[in-house]
């Protein structure tokens, strides 16, 4: 660095390390795939000794130094993945090069440049120190983007595994719920399926619902899964019910009735209780709205709250209509199944007493859909 002070060319020392960092890059990235970091060691070497030898013998004509950086790099350019040619070649470029400017007094006729002919040269080292600077820059900011990139690519690779650790844990909690869910209905009823059953018609119930203008804006996808997802819910509580109560064939005397009435308060809590620290608030919120309120009626003479109308929460709306009819049509230790046709007239004589009458409209509407699942699904008795 001492010799580009001595000379006053400092600038050209930046200028070079800028240049040869350059090649450095393209070479690596490019050229070989390989860094030989001796080869650009060398290769700066070579370029600093064309620039001494060009200020030594043409004086202050930094007009030239592109060229003569050129020079100094275009051997380990040409020769990129042979060492001992680059080397050989940038020897005997210096050797000709000082040969030429020493012999230059005495053999050549000094070359007098027009003042236009600088200016162009000038001005074509000037650009050429613009790209290199350009190149420089741009590098740097592609490395940058590329380091950060890859910190966000890391980044999206965990956020995926936890999400995939996310939905197994999910999938796990929702297999337990429903077999928590089917081994209370199989104290209740023949067969667990009536979880599987009362969901199915959720579904269909809320996506015709979707299409009306009351409930157009509350039934999203989201509230539609969320709700198929916690209907197996609804009559959790019945596990603190005794058998002696569930399985009675007979009338339910006042205090066996109202021991009934415990299941929806009882899975509010169990609810809570099990989902609290493993599940979204809205999840939550919605699965313990359902099994405390799907015994509500419309005209309010439900259980346990006496809610009524609009206040009773559409969840749990959807899901007594569900729940209802599919008690109709199942057979119970208590009754024999109704048929369809009996089932959708009682339900259609409850609308605006105990159904809201919007959804039983719904109801009534899918009702061909309806018959459909149940003559695949329901056992016959």
């Amino acid at each position: 660095m001492w010799i580009f002070y001595s000379l006053n060319v400092i600038q050209m020392f930046y200028f070079n390390i800028g240049s040869v960092l350059l090649f450095v890059i393209i070479d690596s990235l490019i050229l070989s795939y390989k860094p030989c970091f001796w080869m650009y060691f060398l290769s700066f070497i070579e370029v600093v000794i064309h620039q001494v030898l060009a200020e030594r013998f043409i004086g202050s004509q930094t007009d030239f130094h592109f060229f003569i950086l050129l020079m100094g790099m275009l051997p380990f350019i040409v020769f990129s993945n042979k060492p001992k040619s680059s080397v050989f070649t940038s020897i005997v470029s210096s050797a000709i090069f000082v040969f030429l400017e020493a012999a230059e007094p005495y053999v050549i006729p000094k070359i007098v440049l027009a003042p236009r002919t600088i200016f162009a040269i000038r001005a074509l080292n000037v650009s050429l120190f613009a790209v290199v600077v350009f190149a420089l820059i741009t590098l740097f900011t592609l490395f940058i983007l590329f380091v950060e990139n890859s910190h966000i690519d890391e980044i999206n690779e965990q956020a995926q595994k936890i999400q995939s650790q996310n939905e197994k844990v999910i999938a796990m909690q929702n297999n337990t719920i429903i077999g928590m869910a089917n081994l209370v209905e199989n104290r209740d009823v023949d067969t667990g399926e009536h979880v599987k059953r009362t969901s199915a018609y959720v579904k269909m119930l809320a996506e015709e619902a979707r299409n009306t203008l009351e409930y157009r804006k509350v039934l999203t996808d989201r509230y539609i899964e969320l709700l198929v997802k916690a209907a197996p819910m609804h009559d959790i509580g019945k596990i603190v019910v005794p058998d002696s109560i569930l399985k009675k064939p007979g009338k339910l005397t006042l205090d066996e009735f109202l021991q009934i009435q415990r299941h929806t308060i009882e899975g509010a809590r169990i609810v809570h209780e099990v989902l609290d620290e493993n599940s979204d608030a809205e999840y939550i919120k919605m699965a313990a709205d359902i099994a405390l309120c799907h015994h509500e009626k419309w005209n309010g003479s439900g259980y346990p709250q006496q809610l009524s109308g609009l206040d009773i929460p559409v969840c749990a709306r959807i899901m007594a209509i569900a729940d209802v009819f599919d008690a109709l049509i199942s057979m119970r230790c208590y009754k024999e199944p109704f048929t369809c046709e009996e089932a959708f007239q009682i339900i259609e004589e409850a609308s605006g007493k105990h159904f809201d009458p919007v959804l039983v409209e719904c109801f009534l509407n899918i009702r061909p859909q309806l018959e459909a699942y149940i003559k695949k699904n329901l056992p016959k008795n």
